[in-house]
């Protein structure tokens, strides 16, 4: 039963993981179906200054979900607003959208070394800020294993845990004093 928030942030979307926000269980394991066909339009309004985050945005609401990007450039969806009956559906749709932002923002291997990085410099932070972040791979083992086994600072912490149960208030802090990197929208 889905009863907190599902948080999507810019890596999480490209590695196709949710942090779930005060939920009971685990995600149910689907399989991807067939992608949409891409819908990113460039004259289509900015939400969140990342063009990586705007067109999942426009793909689920496009699928009807009511879903926010928050101030840190995360998209939430709530059971407030998703029915436990239809959070199966909502995974789908996201993986769907996934696949379409995926498709339309390639990381590339200049996008992984900067990524890598972005990403190394979060640990940094997080650590600064009292949090454990485990040892990071080496860049060619992230880069080796970026498609099948995605590595992240935050993921890789014990904020990614203790996130489950923290105020929003606090982990929108955190995001803006570590924010987490976008695949595919660095430079």
């Amino acid at each position: 039963m889905l009863t907190g928030s599902l948080t999507l942030t810019g890596a999480a979307v490209l590695a196709a993981v949710a942090i779930l926000t005060g939920c009971a269980s685990t995600a149910p394991a689907l399989s991807p179906s067939e992608p949409v066909p891409v819908i990113h339009d460039p004259t289509r309004l900015t939400i969140s200054g990342s063009p990586v985050i705007d067109a999942l945005y426009h793909c689920l609401t496009e699928h009807g979900w009511q879903v926010t990007v928050t101030d840190d450039g995360a998209i939430e969806a709530s059971s407030a607003t998703i029915p436990a009956e239809q959070y199966e559906l909502y995974v789908k749709d996201t993986w769907q959208c996934n696949q379409v932002v995926t498709a339309e923002f390639p990381v590339d291997a200049r996008q992984k070394n900067l990524l890598y990085e972005a990403e190394l410099a979060e640990r940094t932070c997080l650590q600064n800020h009292g949090y454990t972040v485990g040892e990071p791979p080496t860049l060619q083992t992230f880069l080796d294993e970026y498609d099948t086994h995605p590595w992240s600072a935050v993921a890789g912490s014990d904020l990614a845990t203790l996130s489950q149960n923290m105020p929003e208030s606090e982990w929108a802090a955190i995001n803006r004093q570590c924010p987490q990197p976008v695949p595919g929208g660095l430079r």
